[in-house]
């Protein structure tokens, strides 16, 4: 990664432009090219650095259901049980922490059943044992950004 490809990963976390070509938008930005930009997105999604881009849907307005998980991961299993949880279209986030729980990840789903079967899936697939469903009560809007 060069000062580009963070220049890039900064921007779009701040949010995609809502325009009919928002990397032309962006390129005009970061005085490149639309080119330049789609080409090193597509690059850090195959690197495995971007996942997705697209909105943040407010799920509870949606009468959906979601929650963090935390798991205790063997930290020699840990590539293996990341790409068991990537795999699901329900996995909008998945962290690495410094912890006993380990790996973190945020699952939505259409409704709690529904949600209880994706993790009872993706644990039973990862062989986890130790797994917490930590469900929001409050939220806190926050912005955070990543410099690259």
């Amino acid at each position: 990664m060069d000062d580009l490809d963070g220049e890039i990963l900064d921007r779009i976390q701040r949010g995609v432009p809502l325009v009919r070509r928002p990397f032309h938008a962006l390129a005009e930005e970061l005085d490149t090219s639309e080119e330049e930009v789609l080409a090193r997105v597509k690059r850090l999604r195959d690197l495995g650095i971007v996942r997705r881009l697209g909105p943040i849907i407010n799920y509870r307005r949606w009468d959906m259901y979601g929650a963090l998980i935390a798991a205790n991961v063997d930290p020699e299993r840990i590539e293996d049980v990341r790409s068991v949880v990537m795999a699901y279209a329900e996995v909008s986030h998945a962290y690495l922490r410094e912890h006993s729980w380990n790996l973190w990840f945020t699952v939505v789903a259409e409704n709690e059943g529904v949600f209880d079967l994706v993790v009872g899936d993706i644990t039973a697939k990862a062989g986890l044992r130790d797994v917490r469903k930590l469900k929001r009560l409050k939220t806190y809007k926050l912005k955070v950004r990543f410099k690259a």
